[in-house]
């Protein structure tokens, strides 16, 4: 499985938001997260196609909201052929 993945000092729980980079609609998906108990955070980005995306990940610690905006691309990698 794909993910993009954080390591944490903290517990982390809230929402990630994926939305392609050319969207102009609503964003595409939308999933809560939870890290596990090593602070390990996995987003799975298997369902998003080929193409420039944005992550948007919103959560709250110790009564402080905090976000975070990252820009990643999928590719499909393709056999090379002998």
């Amino acid at each position: 499985m794909k993910t993009i993945q954080f390591n944490f000092n903290h517990p982390v729980k809230g929402n990630a938001v994926l939305s392609p980079v050319n969207c102009s609609g609503s964003p595409c998906l939308r999933m809560k997260v939870e890290s596990s108990k090593d602070h390990l955070l996995e987003i799975p980005v298997g369902d998003c196609d080929e193409g420039k995306w944005v992550l948007t990940l919103d959560w709250e610690h110790d009564g402080r909201i905090f976000s975070h905006r990252e820009n990643f691309e999928v590719t499909t990698k393709r056999k090379k052929r002998l």
